[in-house]
């Protein structure tokens, strides 16, 4: 009898455990399956006003949007989507259009814009791949960054590491043109932007959705790279202006150095000066460590800052040919004072044209609050009055410790 118990309880236990799988087994997978060749992989959009671009175009303006109550059109999106197609022996089938096509929609506001977009598109459009936004410049003045970031931001498809670039014209026209590289425009552009380490005319640190949102929510001033059409291909070249959510202008890779260089965000940059034994004549020094240091002083009324730079690298390139022998300790130490100037006139060039428009991405206010609170409380009603004639001395150290491998 007790064997008979015991068998009926085991029974029923695996009775129990085999249900449980059998429900497991139904219940596996994804409820939202979607295979990866059914969506439609977006690497990158554009962003324009709606009425640039293919509207201009006789006939097409009919049938990009849709006809809506409301607010009319604002913006028109131009998605770039990856191209599934087949492969023989690794490579793209012969006669194919490319690895990328685009699709376009219009609307009163983003979403809007990617739902008239699938009238071009069979599949659904899928941001988890996103690289890189590029805004025109058009776009940024009439709306405003902030208006125009805000699907991106809050969607929760969206991806926060994908890089934003600002074009002087058309933005979708950007996306028409193939780099030579061969890959796609928006992985293309979001690689170019990872190269601020070595680039130093490059503004594409902390330029992403992410940062961008940060700086929105903070009232923080923010800088973009701007974007052109080169010939065949693209290029970032110096850096747009936005004073919290405003556009106010563009600068060039000259200011853009001396903000990199301010705020210490470049790994291995190039700094070319002429050679202090012979003018005309081009040396390069290639850094290789930077330290900076920004500290805020206050005296009543007064308000002033130090900035400290030390700087170590190699001699990597001399135009002067065999002339002089750069193991010489005088030429060096020439050399390190020329750096060290050309460094500080960089860096007074970019405060002489950010200060007047009122423009901060220096951390002078940031050392202010965390260093001088109380000073801070007493002048923060008064910092836009007082930022834009505020002293900075700025002292520059420079070590060359290598002149590579031919004296």
């Amino acid at each position: 009898m007790a064997l008979s118990k015991k068998g009926g309880y085991n029974s029923g236990r695996a009775a129990l455990a085999a249900a449980a799988v059998a429900l497991c087994l139904l219940t596996a997978g994804c409820w939202d399956r979607v295979e990866i060749q059914d969506r439609a992989f977006v690497l990158a959009v554009a962003v324009d006003t709606a009425e640039e671009g293919a509207d201009k175009q006789p006939g097409k303006a009919k049938v990009e949007g849709y006809a809506h109550p409301g607010p009319g059109d604002r913006y028109r999106l131009t998605f770039q989507v990856l191209r599934f197609g087949e492969a023989r022996g690794g490579q793209e089938k012969p006669g194919g259009e490319g690895k990328t096509f685009l699709v376009t929609g219009r609307g009163p506001a983003m979403l809007d814009a990617v739902r008239d977009a699938l009238g071009e598109s069979s599949k659904g459009l899928w941001f988890e791949n996103l690289q890189v936004l590029i805004l025109s410049q058009k776009v940024v003045e009439r709306h405003g960054l902030a208006a125009v970031l805000d699907f991106f931001r809050r969607d929760a498809e969206m991806r926060g590491r994908a890089q934003i670039y600002i074009a002087p014209g058309e933005a979708g026209k950007l996306l028409e043109i193939a780099p030579p590289s061969g890959e796609p425009g928006g992985v293309f552009l979001a690689n170019v932007a990872r190269r601020h380490p070595r680039d130093i005319h490059l503004p594409t640190a902390r330029t992403d959705i992410s940062f961008a949102s940060m700086a929105l929510d903070g009232k923080a001033d923010m800088i973009f790279p701007a974007l052109e059409p080169v010939g065949r291909t693209m290029k970032a070249k110096g850096g747009a202006l936005f004073k919290g959510d405003k556009f106010i202008g563009y600068q060039d890779e000259y200011f853009v150095r001396g903000l990199r260089i301010l705020r210490a965000t470049e790994k291995s940059a190039a700094i070319s000066f002429e050679c202090p034994l012979h003018p005309g004549s081009a040396v390069t020094f290639e850094l290789f460590r930077h330290q900076t240091v920004l500290m805020p002083h206050v005296e009543g009324e007064r308000v002033w800052f130090t900035l400290d730079i030390a700087m170590r690298g190699n001699l990597d390139e001399i135009q002067c040919g065999h002339r002089h022998d750069t193991l010489n300790p005088e030429y060096l130490g020439k050399a390190q004072k020329v750096v060290a100037a050309e460094v500080e006139r960089n860096i007074r060039h970019t405060l002489a044209i950010a200060q007047p428009l009122g423009w901060e991405m220096f951390y002078f206010k940031r050392s202010l609050q965390a260093y001088k609170p109380k000073e801070w409380e007493q002048i923060k009603d008064r910092w836009d009055d007082i930022y834009p004639t505020v002293p900075v001395e700025v002292k520059v150290r420079v070590s060359i410790i290598g002149v590579g491998e031919h004296k």
